[in-house]
């Protein structure tokens, strides 16, 4: 069986760098290394040329393709190798060589679409296992130790660590990159859903997970809240909603994400600074008023 990674970049020159290198000294069992970027510096350009490291190719794309359009190219730049896999890794890769191996153990698995690994936050000490259910208030909550179970039927994951199946990309079903920024995964795994493929969470695949998070007083109690810049707002809620309305409609999915909306509207109110407040819900509403108009892409958020 033939595997690859596939590695996401932009703006993080450095950093791709010494995940190429780890990959090549530790040698993972891969039969080669593509790397995505967008207006590249011309420094892994150069990298690359000059590398003795078999199988690594660049390509560089001179618009700015957002985390949806880099996996998108990703994955069909993939196809176009030998590989029946590809391990898809942003710079700031979570996966050791442990957790691929992990993950190979199960590629044998009939109409398997996508294998993930589980994803512990030390900042928050729980292991994420949000991804198994329909979309719900999101990253702020977990168990503290992980399951007995090996495998974990799963909806989506994070696209940093999973191991897909290229079947399907082959097939047409291609993550879509008009999301531009955020919830593509989640996306892409309804699409796999829907066209008859399963996805697992790998238990034994652990890797830690440096999302950011930061601890807010809201009244007499500390919560410990995700920690974006505002203009994730208007992606998280533009594109849950066209998931939701344009993508794949369906009833529960509906009220599920009506209610995220409805707590991320009062964790803003209460968790935030005055301006950062008014402006993080000015892009919440600009969102869903966006997604009610299909609109897509890429947004200039004022």
């Amino acid at each position: 069986m033939k595997v690859g990674i596939a590695i996401s970049s932009y703006k993080s020159d450095d950093d791709v760098i010494a995940l190429v290198e780890k990959i090549d000294l530790e040698s993972w069992p891969v039969d080669g290394v593509l790397i995505v970027d967008s207006f590249g510096s011309g420094k892994l350009n150069d990298y690359c040329s000059n590398s003795n490291i078999n199988n690594l190719e660049y390509f560089n794309f001179d618009v700015n393709l957002g985390s949806a359009g880099n996996l998108n190219k990703r994955l069909i730049l993939s196809t176009e190798k030998e590989w029946e896999f590809v391990l898809a890794l942003n710079h700031d890769a979570l996966v050791e060589k442990e957790t691929l191996i992990e993950l190979l153990k199960y590629s044998h698995i009939p109409f398997i679409g996508a294998l993930y690994p589980l994803k512990f936050y030390p900042n928050k000490n729980f292991y994420d296992y949000s991804g198994t259910k329909e979309i719900g208030p999101w990253r702020s909550f977990g168990v503290a130790s992980p399951s007995k179970d090996q495998l974990i039927p799963c909806i989506w994951s994070s696209s940093n660590g999973a191991l897909y199946n290229l079947k399907p990309i082959r097939s047409g079903v291609i993550p879509n990159s008009s999301l531009w920024m955020g919830w593509e995964d989640y996306l892409y795994g309804l699409d796999l859903k829907k066209s008859g493929y399963i996805q697992f969470l790998v238990s034994n695949a652990v890797c830690e997970d440096s999302y950011e998070f930061t601890e807010k007083k809201i009244g007499f109690a500390n919560v410990v809240l995700s920690s974006k810049p505002d203009w994730y707002h208007y992606y998280r809620t533009r594109n849950l909603w066209l998931i939701c309305w344009n993508y794949h409609p369906s009833f529960m999915r509906f009220i599920r994400i009506f209610t995220r909306t409805i707590i991320e509207s009062l964790l803003i109110c209460f968790g935030w600074k005055e301006y950062s407040r008014r402006h993080s819900l000015k892009l919440q509403r600009q969102g869903f008023y966006d997604a009610w108009n299909f609109k897509i892409g890429k947004k200039e958020i004022k």
